[in-house]
């Protein structure tokens, strides 16, 4: 046999293929000399395994089964025997390897009800994932073929491979390209079938770019002209052929952008086969709602920031303020259709304004890009899928390589009725020590070190070490303590190697620290996985137990705190807080140590620092001190704010200013009638009608279909006349609106902001409804009651004539 050429390339794309009338994988990526590639692996083929019940033997009859099915037969191509664990019992399986992966389901519906046959099982796990966990290959790795050329009709040069094999060496920096659409829309609704595209942008490290197709005098050197909306499009398409990025970028392209090309292409007829494998772009409702482009690692960043980012507004400009310091161009954006119907060179700033937000879209993608590299890496998901789905996607991702590794059979995914049944199962959550509502100096904070999947390790909590026959006791559920769990043994791994990266990092190396944060991250989402209806490796017990112990632990540091005479004032899941209460730094390092010497194995309590003050508010309704909501002060002068208005959606701004304005007063000043003073001019300002409307505007995100609404509630009322109006509105929809003045009930007057004129907003509904809430149970620790907040300054009390 002729020794073939040895190609090496990073991985940047993995899809499934036919090949010869073999199931394959393609693998997508760029060599070091900048070549974008494609090896064909057929090595490995489509299997599931079969377990005997005990003394049956399948081998020879599982060879003899032929489906046939639409003219095409399935067969049982080859088996091996396996010795596998499932759940923890040693199993004697049967790999059985089909063609196409079609046959899978064809054949199980046949064998299932063979008295024989103990389950089946992987045969729900992708083919692909399966691939890429017996290869160990994970994306931006380096892979070695040796592999010969092959004639495909693919875009790039395509090698089949012989043999392939993964490096550790890791890409520096993919080629990544950045795009943005601007649309004519002269009614203020989306309409993709009737309303054109007007320009369309690029951002990369090499090239930025604007097309547009109605022509004036630009001073700007990247803006370009094309005759027709259809040349626009068609450039869109060729431009991407051209620059052959890695990584395709954008902000909601998911939902917006890719969408509207798709129905402009499809309006003009225009071929989008932009996948390197010369297939169309796909959009898939049941995958995570993405855009597919074969051979292209198509990230929606705002999919990613949805999911990872806890700030007021998922808007492209608030986003990058927040992130990366940076903002979007400002022009009136609703006012486009009127100057493309103008025409003539103000349409340059709406130029700029595109080339922008490709900009900040770029650069969102680049600060996060080590972040969503490793997660790659960690679970072997591909770049698309990492960025969308949920952490218990995740977790399952990473235990299905995992499984592969420890000759683990995967369990099924639960049908219907089962996921109905685990519906109806729930379990006590975490131990809370309700503050005291107060402002508290020298306040100390400490964390436990990843609680849960501690208590897991410790405690060998596994859905196969649950009440296991080596260990029986009485008295309610154990797990074994003589043979390590499976997902124990996993938790353990990210555990110490998360802690081995916090020893060596040097604050330098980016991937280092993604890769602790993405350590921690799945970690803390074991706990959540083993109690999802949907996960494979399911246990409501493991999840209640898991609870249960973080509750005994919690309750043991309290106990030893009040014991050391330090004044707890709070706690909630994994931290205490407490005062120093006359004691200094050093007592309480000395707590820390004393009780992590009483704590078992990898568990540990860090210390989190010491905040000058702290402020700590009621209920409404009961006037008990609010779980989750308090504001901290910092040695160093910065606020630490949780679950006050300042970091929920659904509150105006003037509302969120002045609840962030009143805390750093009272928190960094302890000035609490420089405080009262300032919320008195807020609303003088309010009933003056000074505010400015944008400060008016209230954000709501809708929770399901608007037709499934039985209320009249403010921002449904708002989202029925959008959708009148054709705007496509659904759930996860972020409907802003203003409450404007008049007669009727608060939803009746809930306007679009773009209706209300200046000053048009119902004063006393912000001041009674907004601005007062928002302060009140802060001035409430202080002594000052709402009547006192509404009178004007200079007004007296009725006592004090």
């Amino acid at each position: 046999m002729h020794e073939m050429p040895k190609i090496q390339f990073y991985l940047i794309d993995a899809r499934r293929a036919d090949f010869n009338n073999r199931q394959a994988v393609a693998l997508f990526g760029r060599t070091a000399s900048n070549r974008k590639i494609c090896v064909i692996d057929d090595s490995i083929m489509p299997y599931f395994y079969v377990v005997p019940k005990k003394g049956e033997s399948l081998g020879g009859k599982l060879k003899r089964i032929e489906v046939e099915r639409n003219e095409k037969i399935s067969r049982i191509v080859k088996t091996r025997q396996e010795r596998k664990k499932y759940f923890g019992r040693e199993v004697e399986a049967v790999k059985a390897y089909v063609s196409y992966i079609r046959d899978i389901r064809i054949i199980k519906s046949v064998i299932e009800e063979w008295d024989a046959i103990e389950g089946i099982f992987e045969h729900d796990v992708p083919y692909l994932r399966k691939y890429l966990a017996e290869k160990g290959f994970v994306i931006g790795n380096m892979v070695e073929a040796e592999a010969e050329p092959v004639n495909t009709g693919y875009k790039v040069d395509t090698f089949l491979a012989r043999e392939t094999k993964r490096t550790e060496e890791s890409i520096k920096q993919p080629r990544i390209l950045a795009f943005d659409i601007e649309t004519y829309n002269p009614d203020n609704r989306i309409d993709m079938k009737n309303n054109p595209i007007v320009m369309v942008s690029f951002y990369s490290a090499d090239m930025q770019k604007v097309i547009t197709w109605k022509r004036f005098k630009p001073e700007l050197d990247y803006i370009e002209f094309v005759n027709s909306e259809a040349a626009l499009v068609g450039r869109f398409k060729d431009i991407i052929e051209k620059y052959s990025p890695d990584i395709l970028t954008g902000y909601n392209t998911d939902a917006f952008d890719f969408p509207y090309l798709l129905e402009r292409a499809k309006k003009y007829k225009i071929n989008f086969n932009l996948g390197l494998d010369n297939s169309p772009i796909s959009f898939l409702r049941k995958d995570f709602e993405r855009i597919r482009l074969s051979g292209i690692a198509n990230v929606d960043i705002f999919r990613f920031g949805k999911r990872n980012m806890s700030i007021d507004s998922l808007s492209l400009g608030e986003v990058t303020r927040d992130t990366i310091g940076k903002d979007k161009k400002g022009v009136d954006i609703s006012k486009l259709h009127e100057i493309w119907d103008e025409g003539g060179e103000r349409l340059e700033e709406y130029c700029e304004y595109n080339l922008r937000d490709s900009e900040l879209a770029y650069d969102l993608l680049n600060n996060f890009l080590a972040n969503i590299i490793e997660l790659a890496k960690l679970t072997g998901l591909t770049l698309d899928k990492v960025t969308r789905v949920g952490y218990s996607q995740m977790v399952e991702s990473f235990l299905l390589r995992q499984a592969f590794l420890a000759g683990e059979i995967a369990p099924n995914r639960p049908d219907k009725n089962e996921i109905a049944k685990r519906f109806l199962n729930s379990y006590k959550g975490s131990f809370v020590f309700q503050p005291e509502p107060g402002i508290y100096d020298n306040v100390i904070v400490f964390d436990f070190r990843s609680l849960y999947p501690s208590i897991i390790v410790e405690h060998n909590i596994s859905p196969e070490t649950l009440d296991c026959d080596c260990c029986r006791i009485s008295g309610g559920h154990y797990f074994c303590r003589k043979k390590k769990g499976f997902i124990p043994s996993i938790l353990e791994d990210l555990i110490t190697r998360r802690i081995r990266i916090g020893e060596i990092k040097d604050g330098k190396n980016v991937f280092l620290e993604a890769r602790q944060e993405n350590l921690k991250l799945l970690a803390n989402s074991f706990y959540g996985y083993l109690g999802f209806y949907a996960a494979r490796w399911y246990s409501i017990e493991c999840a209640n137990t898991i609870t249960s112990l973080g509750r005994h632990y919690i309750k043991q540091v309290i106990d030893k705190a009040a014991n050391k005479g330090f004044d707890v004032i709070y706690s909630d899941t994994d931290s205490v807080f407490m005062t120093l209460k006359g004691k200094t730094r050093q007592d309480a390092l000395e707590f820390l140590e004393s009780a992590n010497s009483e704590l078992p194995g990898l568990m540990e309590l860090e210390f989190q620092g010491i905040y000058r003050r702290g402020l700590f508010v009621s209920t409404k309704e009961s006037g008990q001190g609010a779980k989750k909501k308090y504001a901290l002060l910092s040695e160093d002068g910065q606020i630490k704010i949780r679950g006050f208005e300042t970091v929920r959606k659904n509150w105006s701004e003037v509302a969120r200013d002045a609840q962030r304005n009143v805390l750093e007063m009272i928190l960094k000043e302890r000035d609490a009638k420089k405080a009262l003073d300032y919320t008195r001019d807020v609303i003088g300002g309010l009933r003056s009608k000074q505010a400015d409307n944008s400060q008016t505007v209230i954000q709501t995100t809708l929770q399901k279909d608007v037709e499934k609404y039985d209320s009249k509630a403010p921002h449904v009322t708002v989202a029925r006349r959008m959708k009148e109006k054709g705007f496509k509105i659904g759930p996860g929809a972020k409907i802003r609106y203003i409450v404007a003045e008049g007669e009727g009930k608060v939803g009746e007057r809930a306007k679009l902001p773009s209706d209300v004129q200046p000053g048009e907003y119902d004063t006393e509904y912000y001041v009674h409804n907004q601005v007062v809430p928002a302060v009140e149970r802060i001035f409430g620790l202080l002594g000052y009651g709402k009547e006192e907040l509404v009178r004007e300054k200079g007004q007296k009390r009725l006592e004090e004539f």
